[in-house]
């Protein structure tokens, strides 16, 4: 079969080829830019890795000194580092860092009291009746994850789940399901269990109220 015969026949010339090829590769070209800034979408050139507001023995017995550093000063840091260095996924990174920062920020020193009240008093009371119904609805949930992931609860008081360092816009009180959070619980058949129940007598209701409100 003679092709540039064809061509001619068809009315398309070398020339007119070439503008088709330049338009479809302009067109690849613009998908992926457009690929690329919605992954781009909504994220910082920079994170960073937020402070402790206690000590890193405060939250003992329920985590211990040794897990808080590591889990902190290691983990954490890394995803804020990775990111920054543009090293590795963008999109895990960023939801490692995101997800890590709200963990650590809505904890108390075990010796410290937080008193459950204000709006999240009452979305406790309206979805899970007491801190007892929302902790055993936790634990239910975080069941449902299979290998590594997140629980947590959102504003209106829905409780869910998000896989590996899935950072959600909906996520407000995040406990980390990774197995090296609750390390300190191993080898107890009901360890999950247990590190939620102590998560949950940690929490500074204070400082989840201020994101409601935000």
């Amino acid at each position: 079969m003679d092709i540039e015969r064809l061509k001619v026949l068809a009315g398309v010339s070398n020339t007119q080829q070439q503008t088709y090829k330049s338009l479809e590769r302009e067109l690849a070209e613009r998908r992926l830019e457009r690929m690329k800034n919605v992954m781009r979408e909504d994220k910082p050139e920079k994170v960073t890795l937020e402070k402790l507001p206690y000590d890193l023995d405060a939250l003992e017995p329920v985590l211990s000194k040794e897990n808080v550093d590591y889990h902190y000063n290691t983990l954490s840091a890394g995803y804020v580092n990775r990111y920054n260095n543009q090293e590795g996924d963008p999109k895990f990174n960023y939801g490692g860092a995101k997800l890590h920062n709200l963990f650590w920020q809505q904890l108390k020193p075990s010796k410290q009291t937080s008193e459950l009240d204000g709006p999240i008093a009452q979305t406790i009371k309206a979805n899970f009746g007491d801190i007892d119904g929302l902790t055993e609805a936790l634990i239910e949930q975080a069941k449902t994850i299979q290998g590594s992931g997140w629980v947590y609860m959102t504003a209106t008081g829905t409780i869910k789940t998000t896989p590996n360092q899935s950072w959600q816009p909906d996520v407000m009180m995040p406990i980390d399901m990774w197995e090296h959070s609750f390390t300190d619980y191993i080898p107890d058949a009901d360890a999950k269990s247990k590190y939620i129940k102590g998560v949950v007598s940690l929490i500074n209701w204070d400082a989840i109220n201020r994101r409601i409100e935000v």
